[in-house]
């Protein structure tokens, strides 16, 4: 029958363990056991082979964390060079729309930082691999943050060069239009002296189309002086254009008008020799050459920017 045996010396055999014996043997197995796991605790031995497996199990887990850290570290160097080839974008980007590029200093201010001491509790290798990796993504957080703020910066100045755009005297107020006299000094036709002429005279005939330069707001029409009936439109950005010697208003005071509408029919009102248009164009109170403002004539005149109607 199969059990648990022992020697007995006095009947000189094997018996059978029962009772109260067998409950005491098993007790002691039970307390030899936890006391060797215990004592292989404290002194460093493994007598079932349990703590070799567990180091096994943490070095193959070591071993795909440092491989995982090192390839999250070349994946942060290559978005560092998208974030380095956006930086040059940015400067040509800045340059286009004319907004002064990033000084040098600005820009390592973002990049820059200090690398921390820090102890992530792992080995001196995946700790110098977790502190690599942490270092590269608070610089790239910094320079994506400075080329986020750059991109808007170029985006506002964009949107207001649009504006702005819309609202420069660009084009010829006379389609097709003579020059007959530039801007500068010249000998007064009629008063026979030298004086400063702070506009361009234009050839026309008598009710010619004349055309606003730019968008803007009506500020002015009526008599001044020599350049008899005239219209003063403010465009906005510092820029105010002036149309003189009109024979007929075609706006009123505060309206709005665009690039190309006809604002005025030309004439020989004030101090005129002859039907023409005089122009001007003054930025912050100071005249300019307006012809320096047009673009080539002979090709921009043949487009549709030139209304063939006038404001209602």
């Amino acid at each position: 029958m199969p059990g648990l045996y022992y020697f007995s010396e006095s009947h000189v055999c094997y018996r059978p363990i029962k009772g109260l014996r067998l409950l005491v043997i098993l007790f002691s197995i039970v307390i030899t056991s936890a006391v060797s796991t215990m004592v292989a605790g404290v002194f460093g031995a493994d007598p079932f082979g349990l703590l070799a497996l567990r180091d096994d199990n943490t070095a193959r887990e070591n071993l795909v964390l440092k491989a995982q850290l090192g390839s999250l570290s070349e994946r942060l160097d290559r978005l560092g060079r998208v974030l380095s080839e956006l930086n040059t974008s940015d400067d040509q980007l800045r340059t286009a729309v004319n907004l002064r590029r990033l000084p040098r200093s600005v820009k390592m201010a973002s990049i820059g930082g200090t690398r921390e001491n820090r102890d992530y509790g792992v080995s001196v290798e995946a700790n110098r691999l977790i502190a690599n990796a942490t270092t590269k993504l608070e610089a790239l957080n910094r320079e994506a943050g400075a080329q986020s703020a750059s991109y808007e910066d170029i985006l506002n100045r964009y949107k207001m060069n649009q504006e702005l755009f819309r609202h420069m005297p660009a084009i010829d107020p006379i389609r097709a239009g003579i020059l007959t006299d530039g801007f500068g000094m010249r000998l007064h036709p009629i008063l026979r002296v030298r004086l400063m002429h702070e506009g361009i005279d234009i050839e026309a005939e008598v009710g010619t189309p004349v055309h606003a330069t730019g968008n803007g707001t009506v500020l002015y029409i009526g008599r001044r002086g020599g350049y008899g009936n005239v219209v003063e439109i403010d465009n906005g950005f510092g820029y105010t254009t002036l149309f003189g010697h009109l024979s007929k208003f075609l706006v009123y005071p505060g309206e709005k008008v665009k690039r190309g509408d006809v604002i005025a029919l030309s004439g020989d009102t004030g101090l005129s020799t002859g039907p023409h248009l005089h122009y001007e164009v003054r930025k912050n109170g100071v005249h300019l050459d307006p012809s320096e403002f047009f673009f080539n004539g002979a090709q921009y005149n043949t487009m549709a920017i030139y209304a063939v109607r006038t404001v209602k």
